[in-house]
């Protein structure tokens, strides 16, 4: 394994430092600790080092970029070193093509391999070549019987319902510790998660709020307004608030690989509110309704009565009233064929949605609650569970060689038109649901529409009207100034689609 042929010729090698710790911290030194050795091994050596290369952090086992080690390739093929110092040939890399990628580079450049806790390679020869290559071999190997070993044991964890330990607090959760004393966060014990009342009541409120069509900033700005804070950041942001909201262990769930299992601490939110919350936030089309900020009160309910399109508010010039519009070209995919006053529509619209409310059927429904889809919802979610768990069973059959691939396919078709079929009636019935919880008793409806924000108020309208279509306007109405004949006018055009 040794060679001193070059070094007998030339005793101020210029000396290369690499170091590397992969992200799992191994039972290998630390960087620092590497580099210091490397250090004291090239002054043993009578080696000059003129450069040293780390990748604190990084796997050499998967094939990702490692930057110093990038950097270190190049050197060598720049003639810039003569040696490479590394602990063992393991700390260089773990994969075959990045081995490939050093061993014709240190060939070519006359490049000497010296691990400070073994000996000097030179790759050139066979002997060299077939001990780098083997060590890389047995690393890769190791490797990943390791990795074999961590997914199976990170597997069991989640099968069993236990939390995979350490990171920061969950929002709306307190960590009990079994040594509370312990001032190292490294060397503490979770004994459990308890639910924090305060935290878990915000939650509720927010995912109740948000199925109503409330947008997740109101509710961002109201929490911040009150104090509340997230656990492991300054502020609430929208992705750091739906992230949250859409969590599994909200439910009770442990997530792991796609999968959810009963878990061993309480749960905040039911799995059907879970559900629902997942499916609003992975829909495109519904999400942007309640992630963005809405300004306006009828934005994406009133319709242009001549494409059917959305339509927006549109910023007038100094002197000239708001107005709704049909929008195209590169803002749009609309018409353009329809504009309406934005003041006067939200106010006609208003005083129609406020009579909805204050009227006996809408709140026999407040009263009932209108939402007899629930157990029906509820027997869906364990069809679709029970089709999944049908699913992966199959699978692991198929890779045990128990069936063969004709049935394994025979059973997945089966199953995901099950899976697609139950999704397909749940999404129904959780979006004609319709929840009533912030409004309030008919005498009561307008002194809350007063102390509600532009996001409750939508949510209002949306429980009642499915949207408001805006009608082309006849030519003598253009240029009226009157409020009253503008009202009316608005009127005129205007059709309502109710729920009820």
């Amino acid at each position: 394994m040794a060679d001193t042929h070059r070094e007998s010729k030339n005793a101020q090698l210029r000396a290369a430092v690499y170091a590397r710790l992969s992200e799992t911290y191994d039972a290998a030194e630390s960087v620092p600790t590497q580099l210091a050795n490397a250090d004291r091994h090239a002054e043993r050596r009578g080696w000059r080092v003129v450069a040293r290369f780390k990748d604190d952090g990084y796997s050499a086992f998967k094939e990702i970029k490692r930057d110093d080690f990038v950097n270190l390739i190049d050197a060598i093929e720049r003639d810039e070193i003569d040696v490479v110092i590394i602990r063992d040939v393991d700390r260089l890399t773990r994969n075959l093509p990045d081995w490939s990628r050093f061993e014709k580079a240190a060939i070519e450049h006359r490049v000497l391999l010296s691990a400070y806790a073994g000996g000097d390679l030179d790759l050139s020869t066979p002997e060299g070549a077939y001990y780098g290559g083997m060590e890389t071999l047995r690393a890769k190997r190791e490797s990943a019987v390791k990795s074999v070993r961590v997914r199976e044991a990170h597997d069991r964890i989640a099968r069993s319902g236990k939390p995979s330990g350490g990171g920061p607090r969950w929002f709306g959760y307190t960590r009990v510790y079994a040594n509370p004393e312990e001032t190292s966060k490294r060397k503490r014990v979770i004994l459990r998660e308890d639910i924090n009342p305060v935290e878990a009541d915000a939650l509720r409120d927010a995912a109740e709020r948000v199925l109503r069509g409330e947008a997740v900033g109101s509710i961002i700005r109201e929490w911040t307004a009150r104090g509340i804070r997230p656990s492991r950041a300054r502020k609430w942001d929208e992705s750091s608030l739906v992230r949250t909201l859409r969590s599994a262990h909200l439910a009770g769930l442990r997530e792991w690989h796609g999968k959810k299992y009963p878990a061993q601490w309480p749960a905040i939110l039911d799995v059907e509110t879970h559900e629902r919350l997942v499916r609003l936030f992975s829909d495109p089309s519904r999400r942007a309704h309640v992630v963005g900020r809405k300004r306006h009160l009828l934005s994406g309910i009133a319709r242009c009565g001549k494409c059917g399109g959305p339509l927006y508010p549109y910023k007038a010039r100094t002197g000239k009233s708001a107005t709704y519009r049909c929008v195209t070209g590169p803002a749009g995919k609309g018409c353009g064929g329809i504009s309406v006053n934005q003041e006067i529509l939200d106010e006609y619209v208003t005083g129609a949605v406020l009579d909805a409310l204050e009227s006996p059927r809408v709140q026999q429904a407040v009263r009932a609650g209108q939402d007899t889809g629930a157990p029906r919802r509820a027997e869906l979610l364990e069809e679709i569970r029970r089709a999944q768990d049908k699913r992966a069973d199959a699978r692991r059959d198929w890779a045990e060689d128990v069936i063969d691939k004709d049935d394994w396919l025979d059973i997945k078709q089966r199953t995901e038109a099950r899976i697609a079929k139950a999704r397909k009636e749940y999404d129904k019935l959780t979006g004609s649901a319709t929840v009533f919880g912030d409004i309030p008793a008919s005498d009561m409806v307008r002194d809350a529409w007063e102390d509600w924000n532009t996001d409750r108020r939508r949510a209002a309208v949306k429980a009642v009207l499915n949207r408001v279509i805006v009608n082309p306007a006849p030519n003598r109405s253009f240029g009226i100034r009157d409020r009253d004949l503008i009202l009316r006018a608005v009127r005129d055009r205007s059709e309502f689609d109710w729920r009820f």
